[in-house]
C-alpha cells in the first residue's frame, strides 16, 4: 500500500481515569489478551486523564505563551492526584486533576499499556495504536492530519497530530532503533510495554509537525486552558464534513485518503477554529514528566 496524505478520525476510549485505592493511580494494566483486539476493546484500565503539564500554548489572536496548562491526555504510567474539580453536575467536565509521573519497570512491562498518542518533549508521537489492525495507519505520508477524541454524547476532541515524518520500527528493537527520533520517556513509557508485549509486530512511529516547524503551515496541538481555578474544561466537540468524519464513531479509525494540500489544511483550520469557539488554547509543546524512582 502506498503512502497517502489522509485526514484521520482517530477513536480511542476517552472515560476519566479514577483514583485507585491509594488515591493515586498506578500504571494502568492490559487486558488478559493482550490488549487491543481486532475488535478495537481496549483493557479495563485504558483512559484519559486531565492532567497539569508545563508547556507553550497559541491564543487565539496568534500570541505564544508558556506556562502550566491544564488538558485531557493520555498518560499510561503513574500520576499523582492533585485535587478534586468542580463538575458542576456535568460529567463531561474533569472530576480529577493528575500530575503525570513515571517509575522506570525493573523487571520489565508486561501487561502494562503504553502511552499513544505521546504529546512530550520535542514532538507530538504516534506511534502504534489500531496500526496491528488498520494497515491505512501504517502509510500515512507528511502532511496528514490525526484528530484523536472520542465519542461522549458529540464527538470530541484531545489531540492533533500533523504528520512531519516517520520511521518504521519493529516493537522488541524499538530501544536501539528509536532513541536518536525519541526522548528518553518514550523508551520507557511507550517503547517497553510494546516490546515486551508486542514482539515480532512492526510500527512506524510519527512524529509531528510544530509552530516552529510546520507542515503546510499547519502544527500538532491539544486543546488547553492556563492551569487555576475550581474546574477544568470539556473535551471540544466537533464537526466536519461527512466524508472525511462520522459523528457516530465509537471504535477505531476513520481514514481519508488521497487529499489534496488545501482540502488537509482546511480541515486542520476547522479544527483549530472549534478549539478557539470553545474558548480554548492551543497547548503545542508538554514538558517530558519526570521518573520516579520506585
Amino acid at each position: 500500500m502506498p503512502d497517502s496524505r489522509c485526514f484521520v478520525q482517530f477513536h480511542h476510549p476517552g472515560r476519566e481515569q479514577r483514583p485507585g485505592p491509594g488515591g493515586g493511580q498506578e500504571w494502568n494494566r492490559r487486558a488478559a489478551d493482550d490488549g487491543c483486539a481486532p475488535t478495537e476493546t481496549c483493557g479495563p484500565g485504558h483512559a484519559r486523564k486531565f492532567i497539569q503539564l508545563c508547556g507553550d500554548w497559541i491564543d487565539e489572536d496568534g500570541i505564544s505563551g508558556t506556562g502550566d496548562l491544564w488538558a485531557w491526555g493520555e498518560w499510561e504510567a503513574e500520576s499523582e492526584l492533585l485535587r478534586e474539580l468542580d463538575q458542576m453536575g456535568d460529567p463531561g467536565f474533569p472530576r480529577h486533576l493528575w500530575l503525570p509521573y513515571y517509575v522506570r519497570r525493573q523487571h520489565g512491562y508486561r501487561g502494562l499499556h503504553n502511552t499513544d498518542p505521546f504529546i512530550f518533549g520535542g514532538r507530538f508521537l504516534y506511534s502504534n495504536c489500531h496500526q496491528r489492525w488498520k494497515s491505512r495507519l501504517r502509510h500515512l505520508s507528511r502532511g496528514s492530519v490525526i484528530a484523536f477524541g472520542s465519542k461522549k454524547g458529540d464527538w470530541v476532541l484531545d489531540t492533533v497530530l500533523v504528520v512531519a515524518g516517520s520511521v518504521e520500527y519493529v516493537a522488541e528493537a524499538a530501544g536501539d532503533s528509536l532513541p536518536d527520533w525519541v526522548p528518553g520517556a518514550f523508551l520507557d513509557v511507550t517503547a517497553g510495554p510494546l516490546a515486551d508485549n508486542d514482539a515480532g509486530v512492526s510500527f512506524r512511529l510519527y512524529w509531528g509537525a510544530t509552530p516552529t516547524d510546520p507542515v503546510d503551515e499547519m502544527f500538532s496541538f491539544f486543546p488547553a486552558v492556563e492551569a487555576g481555578g475550581d474546574m477544568g474544561f470539556k473535551r471540544p466537540s466537533i464537526e466536519l464534513p461527512d466524508e472525511c468524519f462520522t459523528r457516530t464513531l465509537q471504535m477505531g479509525a476513520k481514514s481519508t485518503p488521497g487529499l489534496a494540500p488545501d482540502t488537509a489544511r482546511q480541515l486542520w483550520d476547522s479544527l483549530v477554529q472549534q478549539v478557539r469557539d470553545a474558548n480554548l488554547l492551543l497547548g503545542t509543546h508538554a514538558a517530558v514528566p519526570p521518573r520516579r524512582e520506585a
